[in-house]
This record gives C-alpha cells, sequence and structure tokens, in this order.
C-alpha cells in the first residue's frame, strides 16, 4: 500500500478528517487510531462519514455506506492526511521543545520576547494556541493536540501572518506521530524527570520517545538547543550531530547565567550569549527553575534569528499557573511531579521568604502511582505544613488516592475537597504570616471527578477566599 497515493485521493474526495466520532461530519473521513476506536465506527457512519480507516478489517465486515481503507501504519496515514488536508501550512519559524517540565513556561517567554521586541510571534501548547496577547479559540489546551488539530492550527496561524512560533511536544504526541508532517526549524530539550510511565511503560521508552524529536522532527537543516546541565546532554548532542546546536546553562553554553540575585519577587540577572553580555536587570519571575526556562527561550530566539539584543527580560510574566503570585505570598504552580514539586518549594526558600511553608497538592487519578510516594517525601520534607486534597481523581477513588500520598508525608492533614482545603489554607497561611504553595493543577479550570469535568480553579479560589477574608 502506498499511504502517499492514498492520502492524496481522500484530500481530493474527502470534506474532512477526524479520529474523533463525534467530530465526524458529511463526507468525512475516520481513521481508527486503535481497536477501541472500531466500536465507534457505527456512530461514525451514522454521522456520514465517507470513508473508515483502520489497521484491519475486523469487526467492519457489516458497515454499510462508506469505503473501507485498511492500513497497518494508520498513525502514519492521519498524520499525513491531516498535513495535506491543511496543505502543510504553518509560520516560517518553527520551534518545538520537549522534557518532562518546563515545556509551557519556554515556550510562553519565547511568544513573548518576540512580541516584546516588535514580531509576531505565537506559543502553542498545554494554554492553548496563543497569538500576541490572544488565545485562539478554537485551539486545543493539550500539550501537543491530535494531528488534524494540530495541523489546522497551524493552518490558521500561517493565515493569521505569524512568523514566529514556539509550540510544545509532549511525550505522547511523540509517541502517536502526531507531530510528524511539521516542518520543525528547531528543537528544543529542558530537562528528563519521571513522568507518565503508565503509557510508556518504563524510564527508557520514556527518555527514547523524547529523543524522536530530534532524530526523526527536526529537519536536518534545523538546529538543536541543548541543556547543557542537563544529564541526557551528551547523549542529545550526538544525537544532533551534523546539525547548528546552541547550548544554554547556568554556567557553561552558548547562552549561559553569569549573576543572580534573587529576592521575593523574582531575580536580578545577567546573562551572555556568544560571551557578550546581552542583559543586566530584572526577571520578574519567580522560581529558580525559570532562570533555566528563560535561557532556553533565549537559545531559541536566538535560532529564530530575530534578534536577541536589548531583550526586555524585565516585561516578562509568568504563564498562567507557573509560579503565579497573588497577593504577597500566595503562589500558584503547576509541579505535578516530584522534581517539579521539589523545584517550587525549594526556590521558595531561594527567593528569600522568611515564613514557614504551607503547601497543598494532591495526585491524578489512572496516572503513575509512584508518584504518590516520591510527592510524599518530597511534601514532608520541604513543607512545614502539608495539607493532601484531591487532583483530578478521574475514575479511582480519591480515599485511595490520598492514603497512599499519606502513608510517606506524616505532618500532612487530609482534607478531600480541594475548594476546601484552599480555604482553610489561604486562612491559615495569612493569619500565621506563612506563605503558600498550592500545587498540581496550576492554570487548569477543571476537576475530573468520577468520569465528570467540573468546573474549578485554584487561583480563581484564591482570589474568592482573599476577597471574603476583606469583608470577615
Amino acid at each position: 500500500m502506498n499511504i502517499d497515493n492514498i492520502v492524496r485521493k481522500l484530500v481530493g474526495q474527502a470534506s474532512g478528517v477526524t479520529a474523533d466520532s463525534r467530530s465526524v461530519k458529511p463526507g468525512f473521513v475516520f481513521v481508527c487510531l486503535s481497536e477501541a476506536a472500531k466500536g465507534f465506527v457505527p456512530d461514525a457512519v451514522e454521522a456520514g462519514a465517507k470513508f473508515i480507516v483502520a489497521n484491519n478489517a475486523e469487526g467492519l465486515s457489516r458497515v454499510d455506506c462508506s469505503q473501507i481503507i485498511i492500513c497497518p501504519r494508520q498513525y502514519d496515514f492521519y498524520y499525513k492526511l491531516a498535513s495535506e488536508f491543511y496543505h502543510s501550512r504553518q509560520p516560517e519559524f518553527v520551534a518545538v521543545v520537549t522534557g518532562t517540565n518546563g515545556k509551557t513556561s519556554v515556550a510562553d517567554f519565547c511568544r513573548q520576547i518576540w512580541c516584546l521586541t516588535g514580531h509576531t510571534g505565537a506559543s502553542m501548547g498545554t494554554l492553548g494556541a496563543i497569538v500576541g496577547s490572544t488565545t485562539l479559540p478554537s485551539s486545543t489546551s493539550f500539550t501537543t493536540p491530535d494531528a488534524v488539530e494540530l495541523h489546522k492550527t497551524l493552518s490558521e496561524l500561517h493565515n493569521l501572518q505569524v512568523k514566529y512560533l514556539c509550540m510544545e511536544a509532549s511525550s505522547h504526541g511523540m509517541a502517536q506521530k502526531r507531530l510528524y508532517g511539521v516542518k520543525a526549524s528547531t528543537a528544543a530539550f529542558t530537562n528528563l524527570s519521571s513522568d507518565h510511565l503508565d503509557y510508556h511503560g518504563s524510564m527508557e521508552k520514556y527518555w527514547a520517545t523524547k529523543q524522536k524529536l530530534f532524530s526523526e522532527v527536526l529537519s536536518r537543516e534545523g538546529c538543536a538547543v541543548l541543556n547543557a546541565d542537563s544529564e541526557q546532554y551528551a547523549e542529545l548532542r550526538e544525537l544532533a550531530a551534523g546539525r547548528n546546536v546552541i547550548t544554554y546553562g547556568a554556567d557553561t553554553g552558548d547562552v549561559r547565567l553569569v549573576r543572580l540575585e534573587s529576592n521575593t519577587r523574582g531575580h536580578n540577572i545577567t546573562v551572555e550569549i556568544c560571551g557578550k553580555v546581552i542583559y543586566e536587570g530584572a526577571f520578574p519571575v519567580l522560581g529558580k527553575f525559570q532562570i533555566s526556562n528563560l535561557l532556553c527561550a533565549l537559545a531559541i530566539v536566538a535560532a529564530s534569528g530575530s534578534g536577541y539584543i536589548d531583550v526586555p527580560i524585565d516585561k516578562l510574566v509568568p504563564p498562567r499557573g507557573r509560579m503565579e503570585l497573588i497577593g504577597d505570598r500566595i503562589i500558584i504552580d503547576y509541579a505535578h511531579t516530584y522534581d517539579a514539586l521539589e523545584h517550587a518549594l525549594t526556590s521558595l526558600k531561594w527567593h528569600g521568604f522568611p515564613q514557614k511553608t504551607v503547601l497543598v497538592f494532591g495526585c491524578g487519578g489512572d496516572r503513575d502511582r509512584e508518584k504518590r510516594e516520591t510527592m510524599g517525601i518530597v511534601a514532608n520534607k520541604y513543607a512545614d505544613v502539608v495539607i493532601v486534597t484531591d487532583d483530578n481523581p478521574r475514575s479511582e477513588n480519591p480515599e485511595t488516592i490520598r492514603k497512599e500520598i499519606l502513608s510517606h508525608c506524616k505532618k500532612a492533614i487530609e482534607i478531600p475537597d480541594r475548594g476546601n482545603a484552599i480555604h482553610y489554607a489561604v486562612n491559615f497561611a495569612i493569619r500565621n504570616d506563612h506563605v503558600l504553595l498550592i500545587a498540581g493543577k496550576g492554570h487548569e479550570t477543571t476537576q475530573q471527578i468520577a468520569g465528570k469535568s467540573v468546573e474549578f480553579n485554584d487561583g480563581a479560589t484564591v482570589r474568592q477566599c482573599l476577597s471574603a477574608m476583606q469583608y470577615a
């Protein structure tokens, strides 16, 4: 089977393409990306699907009114069809950043820097697709969108005349080839720690999936932006052989930090690029780890050719839900891995907050169970007061999740309802002059509980509590 020939044929005959039966419209191609998806073929046919694509014919013998195409490499087929359907249009420069933590901040800093220096810049990932300061209403909040949504958004950005884009690459997105067909000018790496092992099965497979960004997506003429401080640096450097490489790091690299002073509002820094000082001044973002993310973003900006001299770093703001400061001493952060939680907690001391630390956090259901132990240990070690609550329990029993965390964090108290936990913590922290970190959900506006999506936002809950306290 020649996939390219079939893709060209379908582009001329189909009215659309999707892997979600709920999105099928008359004339669409419905691609089954798993055996389970075949169960939704009747729904797709009823909605008007003209073509059904699956990796085998099992269970499809009674499908009526649609043409069935058997393609064992359905992910290859899907990304190629998505790319061709939207004419492979995208911004002139596309940077793709991967790593366990920091992707959202790097992409957001890139967009801010491009816009602050007079260019049309965009970011795409967990916060949606953002052009300038406007989030596209059509964008999704997945770290790496489905291939069709991804190429549809890239085409939309092209039509909006966006020149520079930095987007996030999740390990799920790489494993499912969602990014294949994207012309990546630059690939960047932040760091690696344990995450998504429920999906990948092992750290080795997780890391191998991350590496595919450099071996299979980055163009041969592209640039690799690498963290010189990471344990994976040497391996990635070898993988990027033959390409242009820009390195960044706290003490070494093409982009490096040469001075750092921190306070409760952020940092004062001096940054060099290729031995030349390009910035001296304030970086008003909390979190020591955000400095590494800033350096990565500056390296990407340098690779883009847009210019990095006189970048107004003092005008940068934290991405939504990333070490977001509310008032004087309440911080909302997306930290949902043990190392991210450790970095967030230790950063509070690094910034010179003299108060004791109150922490509110939980762990997601149907995900890496080992996080419950490691995050519990980190919380017990670095926080003075710990409140364990719910964080997207999904289909699991929330009590079971909390108990597994509590078994490794003896100092913690348990408040199941997240809203109640935050209200308690805000009142306790303010009345006792403590600093409060609320971790795990960051920008998210829903809770996933027992198969339902319930509206909930940590930041909004904090502001409601503060407002109520003013009139108490």
